[in-house]
C-alpha cells in the first residue's frame, strides 16, 4: 500500500481511531450548511457558499478540540461523492464543500474556485476552531487545495491530496490542449450521460456499480458552462510544483496505482516535492478512490490527523 522511499515518511503514531460505519448513499445522512460572503473586494457581489455536513449520529464530532476538516470536489462532482467520508466525521468536525459557480474578480486560474474555499473556511471561521483546520480534495479539489496552502490565506494545519496532482503535463495533450474548447461546446447533458456510462461500465475511474454511478455523478448544485470553462483553463495551465517546495504544511498524499485520468506518478510528484509529505499508494485502485477504497482511505486520514503536531 505505501509507496516506499516516493516521499519523507512521517514519524508520527499512525494508528487510527476507530470510525463509525459507511453510511447507505442516501441523502438523509447529509444536511446543507450555508454562508454568505461578500468578499473584500467593493465590486465583488455576495456569493453563497455551500457544503454538505454529517445530519446525524455517529457522524458528529464531539470533540471541540478536534480539527476541521473541509473535502473539495473534483471537476463537476460535488460533496455527495464523498459520502463514504462520512465516518470521519466522528473524528473531525466535517464539511464537503460544494464549489459554486461563480467566477471571483480578480482572481485567474484555479484562484476562482481556491478563493471560494478560503471564503468558507474563513466565514465560518474553522481555522480559528482550537484543532485548526485541515484542508483537502481529490482531483481537481486536490489541486484547488494545494493552491489554497501555496497561496496561505487561510492558516492550515494539514493538507490531504487524494488522487490529485499539481502539474497540467499529467493530463493527456489532447484534453490539455482540447479541454478549454469542449467546455466551451459540448451539451452537458450528453457529456454526463457519457460519463455516468464510463464510470458505470468501465473500471476507469474504479470497480462501480450502476447505481453507485449515478450518485457520484449526481449534483446538488446545477453547473453552469462558464464553471466548466475556467475548471478547464484552471486545470489544463496550472504547475503548482515549484511552489509547493515551500510549503511546510503536513501533508497526506493518497493516490491509485489503476488511476487513468491522473496517473500515479503525478501523486508521486507530489509527495516528492512537498517538504515532509508522506505518500500512500492504494492498489489496484482507479480515480475515484476515495469512494471504491474508502476503508484504507478513512484510515489514512483518521491517522494523518491522530498525527498532527
Amino acid at each position: 500500500m505505501e509507496q516506499p522511499g516516493a516521499a519523507q515518511h512521517s514519524t508520527a503514531d499512525r494508528r487510527a481511531p476507530s470510525l463509525p460505519p459507511v453510511p447507505s448513499l442516501d441523502l438523509k445522512h447529509l444536511r446543507t450548511e450555508c454562508v454568505t460572503e461578500g468578499g473584500t473586494g467593493a465590486s465583488r457581489s455576495p456569493v453563497e457558499l455551500e457544503a454538505l455536513v454529517p445530519a446525524e449520529q455517529p457522524y458528529l464530532c464531539a470533540d471541540a478540540r478536534a480539527p476541521a476538516l473541509v473535502l473539495a470536489p473534483g471537476l463537476g462532482m460535488d460533496g455527495l461523492g464523498f459520502i463514504r467520508q462520512l465516518p470521519l466525521g466522528a473524528v473531525a468536525d466535517l464539511h464537503l464543500f460544494q464549489t459554486p459557480n461563480e467566477a471571483t474578480e480578480g482572481e485567474d486560474g484555479l484562484g476562482h474556485f481556491a478563493w471560494h474555499v478560503e471564503a468558507y473556511i474563513q466565514a465560518r471561521r474553522l481555522d480559528q476552531r482550537a484543532g485548526g483546520v485541515v484542508l483537502g480534495g481529490c482531483s481537481m479539489g486536490g489541486a484547488v487545495s494545494l493552491a489554497v496552502a501555496i497561496r496561505g490565506r487561510v492558516k492550515l494545519r494539514g493538507l490531504i491530496l487524494i488522487g490529485s496532482f499539481g502539474n497540467c503535463a499529467h493530463v493527456s495533450w489532447p484534453l490539455r490542449m482540447w479541454g478549454p474548447l469542449l467546455a466551451r461546446c459540448l451539451p452537458f447533458g450528453l457529456a454526463r450521460r457519457f460519463v455516468r456510462q464510463v464510470v458505470a461500465r468501465t473500471h476507469f475511474f474504479g470497480r462501480i456499480a450502476p447505481g453507485e454511478a449515478d450518485w457520484l455523478v449526481s449534483c446538488k448544485l446545477d453547473r453552469t458552462r462558464g464553471y466548466y470553462i475556467r475548471a478547464a483553463i484552471g486545470l489544463t495551465r496550472q504547475d503548482q510544483i515549484a511552489a509547493a517546495r515551500s510549503l511546510t504544511v503536513p501533508t497526506l498524499v493518497l493516490h491509485g496505482t489503476r488511476d487513468h485520468v491522473l496517473p500515479h506518478k503525478a501523486g508521486v510528484e507530489l509527495a516528492r516535492n512537498i517538504p515532509g509529505a508522506r505518500l500512500v499508494t492504494v492498489e489496484d485502485s482507479g480515480h475515484a478512490v476515495f469512494f471504491t477504497h474508502h476503508g484504507i482511505v478513512n484510515a489514512e486520514i483518521a491517522a494523518f490527523l491522530r498525527g498532527l503536531p
